[in-house]
């Protein structure tokens, strides 16, 4: 599993790390502070039998309460976590170890049952420093303990010697080894206990870590998969479902919420609420059925292709759906037939210009022959003319194969329109016709090959001026831009004051070859169309009630045109 950020991760595993380890300090130094009140409560009502401190009463209390004023004051150093948490640990061990081994010379030495409490203390300094740290507390307490019966023996042996011979030198510092072997066993077994315990903490306690630190980096990976498939599902292009046994959903992708029209259902939804349709679907694909047909979620959605699977592993009752647009599937399948399309009549339209310029050359060399007849002449210029409109032919089929060569550019419409403008009227032949183009908002952008707009502009443009003009008037065309209510698509229209488009041949208009002209090929107005698909946008016909014709290119919308761009 690759990181996006090891750097961040590592330095957040170090911040939850120390914040552990502060934590730990802080339990062990309220257990610490509950330790001492009990021992301060048992020595406050035991004032007969004396448990704890019966041979110093007074050096047992005073311990006591220094031992719980230092633990309150660790309990305050570990929130305000000053100094560093190393220091305040290797203090408190030291702390623990000499007012507990105070604590037991008071209450009898080693025959006394605190002495556990001080196993209990190395064997918790184990959980925070590191192993020579943690050993060195367990030899401290072992020679505090030793040094604590010591002196014990040896107040012992001087208040029962006093008055007869002195002794002096290593023969009296040797003494307690001689006469007490019981103690030195007993001590023995402590200070193997310490040591035990010491290195037995420390091995879990780093067993313990190294754990959840493996345990933390698995839920990293585990967050980044999960995170990095939920991206994958919601930049589908197709819908992604997925319902439980009981019909409810527990997964749907953004696609699906836009395919549906359902922008506000959540988790736990039920299928048949959500969309009957395919609730029905669903049923008849479990129930057996081998072709299930497309639907439509709503009216004004288009069609919708369900396919069903049933998942795997733990999750076998679930079932996968996935919707795909009807109308995108059959574009895919359209774009790969006119691309296999476009490679052949491009052979085949190269193949044809040889001749044809062959063909031209002749004729024109026949129109200018002067032993030539006038209706040798006639004819040449008949043959000169179908093959400039052969020639006009094949550079539209050519244009039409190069449609995949697509370089859109954010475009500002305004100052490009009137560039165009000038270019096209300075173009025509005879009366230019009256020009009027608006723009709403004056700032608006377009995403669109400039060249290829240039050409559908111009086809459209052409157009308009041969057949948008009323009789006896020049033509006017007027070019119109805003942006769709509800969509938020930029639009361009193309509007002349002609008599428009017969109805009968409204749906025929973006058809190839056909045309209207004696000398027209047939192939503008859908050279228009298939360069605007190609740009994400879309051209079709409008009918105006009071006359003319409307044209309107509907381009990408502008969230569309960011992630391209």
């Amino acid at each position: 599993m690759i990181i996006a950020d090891p750097l961040a991760a590592l330095r957040t595993d170090r911040f939850l790390d120390r914040r552990h380890l502060w934590r730990v300090f802080r339990v062990s130094n309220f257990y610490r502070l509950i330790l001492a009140a009990l021992l301060l409560t048992a020595f406050a009502l035991d004032e007969q039998s004396r448990l704890f401190g019966k041979q110093h009463p007074s050096l047992f209390l005073g311990a006591a309460l220094v031992y719980m004023a230092l633990a309150l004051t660790a309990i305050a150093g570990s929130y305000w976590r000053w100094p560093k948490l190393k220091v305040q640990a290797h203090w408190q061990m030291l702390v623990d170890l000499v007012t507990l081994t105070v604590m037991i010379h008071a209450s009898g030495g080693l025959a006394s049952s605190l002495v556990s409490l001080l196993i209990t203390a190395v064997a918790a300094s184990g959980i925070l420093l590191p192993l020579s740290s943690a050993l060195l507390s367990a030899a401290l307490g072992f020679f505090l303990l030793t040094g604590s019966w010591l002196a014990t023996y040896w107040q012992a042996a001087g208040a029962s010697a006093r008055g007869d011979r002195p002794t002096a030198g290593w023969s009296a510092l040797l003494e307690p080894l001689r006469h007490n072997s019981d103690d030195l066993v007993r001590l023995g077994v402590i200070g193997a206990a310490l040591f035990i315990a010491a290195g037995l903490t420390y091995a879990l306690a780093e067993r313990a870590r190294r754990g959840e630190a493996l345990a933390r980096q698995r839920t990293w990976e585990l967050l980044e998969i999960a995170e990095l498939n939920q991206g994958i599902i919601r930049h589908l292009q197709n819908g992604v479902v997925v319902v439980n046994r009981a019909d409810q959903i527990q997964l749907l992708n953004d696609t699906a919420r836009q395919l549906l029209g359902c922008p506000a259902a959540r988790p736990e939804t039920a299928l048949p609420e959500l969309s009957p349709p395919l609730y029905q679907r669903l049923r008849a694909w479990r129930a057996g059925a081998v072709e299930i047909p497309a639907f439509r979620p709503t009216e004004h959605r288009p069609e919708l292709i369900p396919r069903f699977t049933r998942l795997s592993g733990n999750q076998a009752t679930n079932v996968l759906i996935l919707l795909e647009d009807s109308e995108q599937a059959a574009e895919r399948l359209q774009q790969i037939k006119l691309a296999a399309l476009g490679r052949l009549t491009a052979g085949i339209a190269h193949e044809i210009r040889n001749p044809l310029a062959a063909i031209g050359h002749a004729a024109q060399l026949l129109q200018e022959s002067t032993g030539a007849s006038a209706s040798d002449r006639r004819l040449g210029r008949i043959v000169h003319e179908n093959v400039k409109r052969a020639n006009r032919i094949i550079a539209d089929v050519l244009d039409l194969a190069r449609r995949d060569r697509v370089r859109p550019e954010r475009l500002a419409l305004t100052p490009w329109l009137e560039t165009f403008g000038q270019e096209f009227r300075r173009s025509l032949d005879g009366t230019p016709p009256e020009w009027r183009q608006t723009v709403e908002p004056a700032a608006m952008e377009v995403f669109f090959d400039p060249h290829q707009l240039r050409q559908v502009l111009w086809n459209l443009c052409a157009n308009a001026c041969q057949h948008g003009a009323a009789p006896g008037e020049p033509a006017r065309i007027e070019l119109c831009a805003g942006m769709e209510h509800g969509h938020g698509r930029p639009f361009l229209e193309v509007r002349d004051a002609g008599p428009g488009v017969a109805p009968e041949n409204t749906g025929k208009l973006f058809e190839p070859f056909f045309t209207t002209r004696a000398k027209g090929t047939g192939l503008g107005l859908y050279l228009a169309r298939e360069l605007c698909e190609a740009n994400r946008a879309h051209l079709q016909y409008l009918s105006v009630p009071e006359g003319g014709s409307r044209f309107r290119i509907t381009f990408a919308p502008t969230s569309l045109a960011t992630e391209m761009d």
